[in-house]
């Protein structure tokens, strides 16, 4: 074969080579930051016009930097865990799941807790980074993970302390944040420790007592009224029961025990004339939809470090149901 030819073909077959390497490796990162997003529709009555809603949760962003040197280690092995039970990358989903909201005509994107895995400076700042990419509104609600910190979880240092450094994310140091549009409102709660602080109750009451339809956003999701309910029954396959045999996964009276700051809320929620139509929520790591009583319905996204979301069209009710 002549010379030419055969350096021509062994330059053939290197670019070849180098080409379908590259689009492997493509393939690859792709999986490693593929997303799925569940669509749901939800009627509401005394709404007047259409809502679309992205809800993402427990994305468990674990970056960590030398301003957070005693956190490294840690940080780490939480990022390989992550990885290594999804096989994604919790920033890579993550990033996509900011594309998909800012390029869905989102109304508003709700995030409900442990987007971050800890309060970790390079996670936060990842995170704003990355909401700083969205044009329209947001609302960000902290779950058990968000502000914990090393030994610090759920410690009075680790509000007084850490809690501070998500303000750029939720905008606010109240622990709770309110969206308000001329037929309907999102209220977010922040959990704390399953339950719900006293202030952020005494401020969402005259929303959930009143007569504008309210949409309930936590990052623990509530125990429905039934109690056999398929939600309680595969939170128990999956998270398994407390040692003193009730549902570790979900606030309510056999399950997460509300105290009574929480109950006075819940009593509200649950109530024949409540507004509140849906509740948002997350933190049980899979997707489900239910209803919590005859009227009120509650959609739980699943984990968002699999890729996973949920996309809510909320529209004006046309039947005599109140939600579907």
């Amino acid at each position: 074969m002549n010379k030419n030819i055969l350096q021509s073909v062994l330059v053939t077959c290197a670019a070849l080579c180098l080409g379908f390497a590259a689009k492997k490796a493509d393939q690859k990162a792709d999986q490693q930051g593929s997303i799925q997003i569940h669509e749901e529709t939800i009627t509401i009555s005394g709404v007047h016009t259409g809502y679309d809603f992205m809800l993402i949760a427990d994305t468990h962003i674990s970056l960590c930097d030398e301003r957070d040197p005693e956190l490294l280690e840690k940080a780490q092995a939480r990022r390989e865990a992550f990885f290594n039970e999804s096989g994604k990358v919790a920033e890579r989903t993550f990033h996509n799941l900011i594309t998909e909201a800012a390029e869905g005509g989102t109304d508003l994107t709700v995030f409900a807790g442990d987007i971050t895995d800890s309060a970790m400076y390079a996670s936060v700042d990842f995170v704003q980074e990355e909401l700083e990419r969205l044009d329209q509104p947001y609302l960000y609600v902290t779950g058990n993970h968000d502000f914990e910190y090393g030994e610090e979880y759920f410690s009075k240092k680790a509000y007084r302390e850490y809690f501070p450094r998500l303000f750029p994310l939720t905008k606010t140091t109240e622990q709770y944040t309110v969206k308000e549009y001329d037929d309907l409102i999102v209220a977010g709660i922040n959990d704390k420790n399953n339950q719900f602080d006293k202030q952020a109750v005494k401020a969402l009451l005259p929303y959930v007592t009143g007569t504008k339809p309210v949409i309930l956003v936590m990052h623990v999701p509530l125990q429905p009224q039934d109690q056999h309910s398929k939600l309680e029954q595969q939170a128990d396959t999956v998270w398994g029961l407390s040692k003193a045999g009730r549902c570790r996964v979900l606030l309510g009276e056999t399950a997460c025990k509300p105290n009574k700051t929480t109950q006075k809320l819940l009593d509200a929620v649950f109530a024949e004339d409540s507004p509140v139509a849906a509740v948002f929520a997350g933190h049980i790591h899979f997707y489900n939809r239910s209803m919590l009583n005859g009227k009120s319905a509650q959609l739980v996204t699943g984990a968002g470090y699999y890729g996973d979301a949920a996309r809510i069209h909320v529209q004006a009710e046309n039947t005599e149901d109140r939600a579907e």
